[in-house]
C-alpha cells in the first residue's frame, strides 16, 4: 500500500490507538501522590530558570566569539597548510636519477659490509665456522 498514491486510503491512526496494549497497562495503574510543595516548586524553579532564546541568541556574547575565534583559527590553519605544500610537483627526471644511483650506492655498501666481514675472518677465525668462512671466500 503506497500512502503517496491519490487513490490509497490513509491508515486510521486513531483505531489503532485505541486498541493498543498499553491503555490496558496504564488502566491497571495506581495513580500516585505527588509532593505537597511540588506545585510550589516546581513554579519557583520556572521563575529561577532564565528564558530560552532560540537560535544563535541562546549562544550569548561569549559563545559567539568562541566559535569565531574557533571558525578563524580552522581558517588559519588550512591556509598556512596550503601554503606551506610544496607548489610544483617532483620532475620525473629528478626521481628517475636517485633510482639509478641507488643500486650503485648498494654494492658499495655491500662490497664494503664483504670486506669488514673478511677482515673480522682472518683476525678471528673462531668466530666463525668453516662453512661460512667458504661462503664468504666464494
Amino acid at each position: 500500500m503506497n500512502p503517496n498514491h491519490p487513490n490509497s486510503k490513509l491508515p486510521d491512526f486513531d483505531s489503532e490507538l485505541e486498541n493498543d496494549a498499553i491503555w490496558d497497562v496504564l488502566a491497571e495503574a495506581t495513580p500516585g501522590e505527588a509532593p505537597p510543595r511540588f506545585l510550589q516548586d516546581t513554579l519557583r524553579r520556572a521563575r529561577l530558570e532564565p528564558a530560552a532564546r532560540p537560535g544563535w541568541r541562546s549562544l550569548g556574547i561569549r559563545g559567539i566569539w568562541t566559535a569565531s575565534l574557533t571558525t578563524l583559527g580552522t581558517a588559519a590553519a588550512v591556509v598556512a597548510l596550503i601554503i606551506s605544500l610544496p607548489s610544483d610537483p617532483t620532475p620525473v627526471e629528478q626521481t628517475t636519477s636517485t633510482q639509478t644511483t641507488a643500486p650503485t650506492q648498494w654494492l658499495e655498501l655491500e662490497d664494503a659490509l664483504a670486506s669488514e666481514v673478511l677482515t673480522e675472518a682472518a683476525e678471528n677465525p673462531a668466530m666463525f665456522s668453516d662453512q661460512e668462512i667458504v661462503a664468504l671466500l666464494y
